[in-house]
């Protein structure tokens, strides 16, 4: 049965697992990225068993004494676990996670080490802001207490990889499951498998248009994370903020600037419809939250009663600059070559308190109930229609846990299970390139029942064993932030367009790009790192750069946090001298009085590289005077000298891949299509597949090639649309 959780309850955090926000709150702001939906896999489930029956032996005592060690991958390194044993209890752990991010991995030895010996176990609460390097923490502790009781360890080497698939076997073979397997049978008009962002819209959705619903997740709780949207003319925004009014012109210019980033490799019928509705939807959406304030400005004060739920505009007011004549400009999406739309609103701590509250909404209609802990497994077709699934309970606190629950539904089954990036073997099948250079580098921030990140690639499984169509050209989603980044994942300066210098001291590219651009001429570079440089004329010259996501582009003078606005105190394209500063103080910036003292720290050792980077930024200083970029065609008004001490720099690696976004291939109406062989041998989209449909990252035909950021949150935003569009076109299904 569903488990009733409160919006008290949720933004309390006592509803375990309602939302991962822990490594979330380091990364998670970055992007309004997809919803995330449970999926769990086999190795999983057989660290979880060994997690608990260590446990378990721990807790009755009788250790073989002894020093034991294990060793698990964390977040960007492999995470080394020592510990000692005396006959009945833990007497010593120590925790190697030098190779973890300054502040991130290296924040949880002290704690988890303290943990682990108070409670004499391997599980203890994860290190808010290192949830993934926590959880290869407690499996590598699990590992140690089973060696000290004598158990045998039988860790799975592909942790990544899912029920029936090798390493280099994405698919692997469909389970065969008897009515012995089975511990109970439920039934309902649709079926949501997956209860991300999507799957709660799709819930919402399906039974307010009158349909019973039974929905399914891998997780303790339905998960989401991070909050931005992008918005176009909704209603109840348009009238608070009229500027944002947008032309049918102005809208159809939007969806084709999609479409030719994701390099036409999606259907436009898509992003209209979701473009053309999302207003009215994303007010249906917020109305279910009668406590959400919306601020007018983005920086706005907020009151203690709204801290805890709250939604501001992105970039209201929009960036202006004053120009040598003291002409005011103010941004003009229409004259960027990267535009970034005024659509954009984000909701603040996180989209828990909204997401919940929508979920509170389809529960209310007494005509949803959930099954949570337990991973969709197989999809039933009878004659070419999916007429339910089959769900393993994984729960370790059930009885019936390694059994499946079989879901009967009346009218269709929603897959809404996320992405895969959290699986190897996926990952190399459908982004190679991208393994070869973030394999190490991924993050994901939510967890199912076991403590393995959801987006497994279990829909995508589902799907082509049922015959459907799965999209090529997949879409990464690495958009940079910029270099030397704080806790939040804020860089010094973001990605704003400063000068930057590769590791010989080079200029490589027109800096003034978006994120996702400016990671893959990073990922060109040699080492995959370089230099942003400034100077001490920063805070006019970031008033010039773009309103693009992660890049400074307004600047406050505040010599404190204290000084910021109450409860909104900072946000990504802000950027205030005190912050600057601490960054300085923190080693995630350098600064010198010359440039030839900052080179000597930046290239340490390396005096062909001083030379060239000092030749690089002389070069770029004459093109700043001339007013022309004639070596990478820079705008002119972001071509700016570094010249005026004291300098600065901070260093830019590559960034971490969120979610590899493909799906099943589908429509406007959220359908799914077989997979047929044409004459010429090709694979190509046969007919619908009645009663399946999908939504979120499991929607194919949204995004390709890479992920495009001019509309900042459009991947919550059509995950939120189009899950309501599933349900409702379930619902009325015959």
């Amino acid at each position: 049965m569903a488990k009733l959780i409160s919006r008290r309850d949720f933004l309390r955090g006592t509803a375990a697992g309602a939302v991962t926000l822990t490594a979330g709150a380091v990364i998670g702001g970055l992007t309004g990225c997809s919803s995330n939906t449970p999926e769990a896999t086999t190795a999983a489930a057989t660290e979880a068993a060994t997690t608990a029956a260590a446990t378990e032996a721990a807790k009755a005592g009788l250790y073989i004494p002894g020093t034991y060690t294990a060793v698990e991958k964390g977040l960007e390194s492999d995470i080394t676990v020592t510990m000692t044993f005396d006959e009945n209890s833990i007497t010593d752990v120590k925790i190697d996670a030098s190779g973890e991010t300054e502040g991130i991995g290296t924040a949880t030895p002290e704690p988890l080490s303290k943990a682990i010996l108070e409670a004499q176990s391997a599980e203890v609460d994860a290190v808010s802001g290192a949830t993934v390097t926590s959880n290869a923490v407690k499996k590598a502790a699990a590992n140690c207490i089973a060696q000290a009781k004598g158990e045998a360890v039988t860790m799975a080497a592909d942790a990544g990889n899912a029920a029936g698939a090798s390493q280099d076997d994405w698919l692997g073979a469909e389970p065969e499951i008897s009515d012995a397997d089975v511990y109970n049978e439920v039934e309902a008009d649709v079926i949501v498998v997956g209860l991300g962002v999507a799957g709660v819209a799709a819930a919402r959705g399906a039974a307010e248009a009158g349909a019973t619903v039974i929905g399914i997740d891998g997780a303790a709780a339905p998960c989401c994370r991070s909050g931005e949207y992008a918005v176009i003319n909704s209603p109840k925004l348009n009238a608070r903020w009229p500027e944002r009014a947008l032309s049918r012109e102005e809208v159809d210019e939007i969806i084709d600037s999609h479409v030719n980033e994701s390099s036409y490799r999606v259907k436009r019928s898509i992003t209209k419809k979701w473009a053309d509705n999302i207003g009215e939807a994303f007010d249906w959406w917020t109305d279910a939250d009668d406590h959400l304030f919306i601020a007018d400005e983005t920086r706005q004060p907020i009151e203690d009663e709204n801290a805890d739920d709250f939604m501001i505009p992105i970039f209201r007011p929009l960036p202006s600059y004053k120009d040598a004549s003291g002409n005011e400009h103010v941004y003009n999406w229409k004259e960027e070559r990267f535009p970034c739309y005024p659509t954009s609103v984000e909701f603040l701590p996180s989209q828990a308190a909204t997401f919940t509250a929508n979920w509170d909404k389809a529960l209310a209609t007494g005509k949803v109930e959930a099954y949570f802990g337990h991973f969709g497994k197989k999809l039933i077709m009878e004659d070419g229609r999916c007429v339910g699934v089959y769900a393993l309970n994984d729960d370790p606190q059930s009885s019936d846990k390694g059994k499946y629950l079989k879901l009967t539904a009346k009218k269709g089954v929603i897959l809404s299970t996320g992405d895969y990036g959290s699986n190897d073997a996926a990952m190399k099948h459908f982004a190679p390139d991208v393994m070869k250079t973030h394999q190490n580098n991924r993050l994901f921030t939510s967890f199912d029942v076991n403590g393995v990140p959801t987006n497994q690639g279990e829909g995508l499984r589902m799907g082509a064993w049922a015959g459907a169509k799965v999209m090529g050209y997949n879409a990464p989603m690495i958009h940079h932030m910029g270099g030397g980044a704080d806790l939040s994942g804020v860089g010094v300066m973001g990605n704003a367009g400063f000068l930057n210098l590769d590791m010989d001291g080079k200029r490589f590219m027109c800096e003034d790009l978006p994120g996702q651009q400016l990671e893959n001429q990073i990922e060109q570079t040699r080492l995959m790192q370089s230099w942003q440089f400034f100077d001490a004329n920063w805070p006019e010259q970031v008033t010039h750069m773009p309103a693009a996501h992660g890049g400074a582009c307004y600047f406050e003078d505040y010599a404190s946090i204290d000084e910021a606005p109450k409860n909104n105190k900072t946000y990504r394209n802000w950027k205030s001298p005190y912050q600057l500063e601490a960054a300085v103080q923190d080693g995630r910036c350098l600064k010198a009085d010359t440039l030839e003292e900052l080179v000597a720290k930046v290239y340490p050792d390396d005096t062909a590289a001083q030379e060239q980077a000092l030749q690089s930024i002389k070069r770029y200083n004459e093109l700043a005077a001339a007013g022309y970029d004639e070596d990478f065609h820079k705008v002119p008004s972001r071509l700016m000298p570094v010249d005026t001490a004291p300098f600065y720099a901070d260093q830019f690696t590559t960034a971490i891949m969120l979610v590899c976004i493909g799906g099943l291939e589908s429509d406007e109406d959220c359908h799914t299509f077989t997979e047929v062989t044409d004459e010429q041998g090709r694979q190509v989209c046969g007919e619908i597949i009645k009663g399946l449909y999908v939504a979120g990252n499991m929607q194919g035909g949204r995004f390709g090639m890479e992920y495009p950021i001019g509309l900042k949150g459009v991947s919550h935003s059509m995950a939120m649309y189009y899950g309501k569009v599933a349900g409702e076109n379930a619902a009325a299904e015959i």
